[in-house]
């Protein structure tokens, strides 16, 4: 009896991770769209994200003033990270071509499909706290 309530629980356990992660990736996109998740940060006059794979630079432009306007609800200071889920075009990144910093490629920002508070508690400190810290 008692293996038969430990098999059962790892079943239930087993099958309702399945049904989480194949639901993670359903958006309602379209077939030629691209989904990009992870964290977004915006200070000065660049953009990053950073994919579970990838670091991407982010075009400024009215999609990235919009998501800035969304994460602002989810930011305690100016430099704090926020996950968002967005799709996009990956184009070279204008900057490494020109002057060979920054990341290989660009992501364009087509549209917003979530943005929230950071699982991990990653907030990038400003050059001066950072002195003062140490």
């Amino acid at each position: 009896m008692k293996y038969a309530l430990i098999s059962l629980l790892l079943l239930l356990l087993i099958t309702g991770c399945k049904e989480e992660k194949s639901s993670e990736n359903n958006y309602g996109l379209a077939d030629n769209e691209v989904s990009y998740k992870g964290e977004y940060i915006h200070v000065g006059n660049a953009a990053v994200l950073t994919t579970a794979d990838e670091i991407y630079a982010v075009q400024i432009d009215d999609m990235a003033g919009e998501l800035d306007q969304q994460a602002k609800e989810f930011m305690r200071t100016p430099y704090d990270m926020v996950q968002v889920i967005v799709t996009g075009k990956l184009i070279p990144n204008p900057r490494k071509v020109g002057t060979g910093e920054g990341w290989e490629q660009m992501l364009v920002i087509d549209k917003i499909i979530e943005v929230r508070k950071a699982k991990t508690s990653s907030v990038m400190k400003a050059p001066a706290q950072e002195q003062e810290d140490n």
